[in-house]
């Protein structure tokens, strides 16, 4: 999909909340008695909420930054109705920066296109990769998150909506530093790391080299860190922190336990997605800390926190 050029120079604010009902229709949606009449153009930049051609022309902006924009349509039956929905990918034209783009869904029940709904607003994704999996639709890329500037996505996120018989809901989603895809699987054994995001039965994790006591002290000399009497260097530490994450799925029945650290209580869990608002979830190590984690043919087999004090 083509965008039109300009970078913003300044980091990338929250993108504008969108309150959509699932049964809204779009503002201006085309009469059609097929879906092969549509002008799906027309209904997802109503639905987006998209600059009107006769406004961007009054701002004078040329034409064809606004009609050489395309989007692409995709026919699925992702409702489980057995008829097949129109999903419209598309990006609301820019005239000084990128926009985020989307995935508008839309039913063929009747004389109009019915707008089932809009996704993509939980990551900013420049351009994503849609894939379709019965009732999910899955939308993943770089994103822009943080002190990225618009040009340039530091970030590599994954949303998933699943159809649940009224609507589409987020059924995960995850945002981690780095635009590469994910590395291979680890290997087999012992592993330490920051918890990004979790999932139904998987977690991204940022792989750290872990060390303790001696060990901290002799790689912290190497390093040319200087070592006091906190416990960093003296008691812990790590490399290779920020490399990016890499997703790996979690064992049904992997033991799984966390620290509370108000009561400082050892907490089992039933499901890793119960880790979800904690403090062990989050790019930075200050917040909770570092998780260890055992794997066993790229499955991680048992999972508990480190207090680093």
């Amino acid at each position: 999909m083509l965008l039109l050029a300009g970078c913003g120079a300044g980091a990338q604010p929250d993108a504008p909340a969108r309150d959509k009902a699932a049964t809204e229709k779009p503002a201006a949606a085309p009469v059609a008695d097929s879906g092969s009449r549509v002008d799906w153009k027309a209904a997802a930049y109503a639905a987006l909420d998209c600059t009107p051609r006769a406004e961007w022309l009054a701002d004078d902006l040329p034409a064809a930054g606004w009609d050489d924009e395309t989007v692409r349509t995709t026919a699925a039956d992702v409702t489980g109705d057995g008829a097949e929905e129109i999903l419209v990918q598309a990006t609301c034209p820019a005239a000084a920066s990128t926009l985020a783009d989307h995935v508008v869904v839309f039913a063929l029940a009747g004389a109009t296109p019915e707008l089932l709904g809009v996704l993509g607003e939980e990551l900013f994704l420049p351009e994503a990769t849609v894939s379709l999996d019965g009732t999910t639709v899955t939308l993943s890329g770089p994103t822009v998150a943080g002190e990225d500037p618009y040009c340039c996505p530091g970030h590599r996120g994954t949303v998933t909506y699943a159809w649940d018989g009224v609507r589409f809901v987020v059924a995960t989603r995850s945002e981690v530093p780095g635009s590469s895809p994910a590395a291979t699987a680890l290997p087999d054994g012992e592993h330490v790391g920051l918890l990004l995001s979790v999932g139904p039965d998987e977690v991204v994790v940022d792989v750290v080299e872990w060390f303790e006591g001696d060990a901290a002290r002799a790689a912290c000399r190497a390093d040319g860190v200087p070592i006091d009497e906190s416990a960093w260097c003296t008691q812990y530490y790590v490399r290779g922190a920020g490399d990016g994450g890499v997703p790996v799925p979690v064992s049904a029945d992997a033991p799984l336990r966390y620290l509370e650290l108000e009561t400082m209580e050892t907490v089992a869990l039933g499901d890793v997605t119960e880790l979800a608002g904690t403090p062990w979830v989050s790019e930075n190590p200050d917040a909770g800390g570092y998780t260890r984690f055992r794997t066993r043919d790229g499955v991680i087999t048992a999972m508990e926190s480190i207090y680093t004090p």
